[in-house]
């Protein structure tokens, strides 16, 4: 059973997804990249207009860019996602990655930290997702996330195979790891990803459900319903 993750950027969207019926509301800013963070008062009246007690995701920028104390992340998430664009070259990445870690518990004991990993690692002077994971998952991470770091129209399909990313999903699911994929999905993508047997924990969309099917435009309630209601089909099957 898969669940749908939707990046909202403002309050309008997010009352969108809300209304349509999305698993993870996740809080982005498309316009400053792959992970980038929505402004600290924006998410402040998201917040507000969400019912208290809902589940809420965020992008908090890539892990090399960030301070060694997240003083600038908000309380009240369930999911803090930092990306790894430039691990290749900066030593010290997986201390701090623990470091936030520590510290994103004491935020709320039941946060956890995604650190978010690149298909078009080469790209993002990253190491390649599998090598990732194998360090990754030495520390016992709730979850992970494959996405695209370069937003230049391709998917994440034109990066990673079929069956890296099933290599992903066991390694994952038997160390019982959830799994989280996006860049650039859409329903006809994660159908042909289910029906071979890629199933993660959750599917990533911005684009799919945006007017004109582009990330910087705003979230379309028809699409997201549409995309919930393809989700719960392939769930189906």
């Amino acid at each position: 059973m898969v669940s749908v993750l939707v990046s909202v950027r403002n309050v309008e969207e997010a009352k969108i997804a809300l209304r349509a019926g999305v698993d993870l509301i996740d809080l982005k800013e498309p316009e400053k990249a792959a992970m980038g963070m929505v402004d600290l008062s924006v998410v402040s009246l998201i917040q507000n207009a969400l019912p208290s007690n809902l589940p809420l995701s965020m992008a908090c920028g890539e892990l090399c860019d960030v301070p060694k104390q997240p003083d600038f992340l908000p309380n009240g998430f369930s999911f803090y996602k930092f990306g790894l664009s430039n691990c290749k070259t900066t030593g010290s990445w997986v201390n701090n990655l623990l470091l936030l870690k520590k510290q994103v518990l004491l935020l709320n004991k039941s946060a956890f930290v995604v650190p978010v990993l690149y298909g078009d690692y080469l790209k993002a002077n990253s190491i390649k997702p599998f090598s990732l994971l194998e360090l990754l998952l030495e520390h016992s991470f709730f979850a992970i996330m494959i996405d695209t770091w370069g937003k230049d129209g391709s998917s994440v399909l034109d990066w990673i195979t079929v069956a890296e990313l099933l290599q992903i999903q066991n390694k994952c699911h038997a160390q019982n790891v959830k799994f989280a994929l996006a860049g650039s999905l859409n329903l006809e993508r994660i159908t042909r990803l289910i029906r071979e047997g890629v199933k993660p924990a959750w599917f990533g969309f911005r684009g799919a459900v945006c007017k004109e099917c582009s990330r910087n435009k705003t979230i379309d309630f028809d699409l997201t319903s549409d995309l919930i209601a393809g989700v719960k089909r392939l769930n189906s099957l």
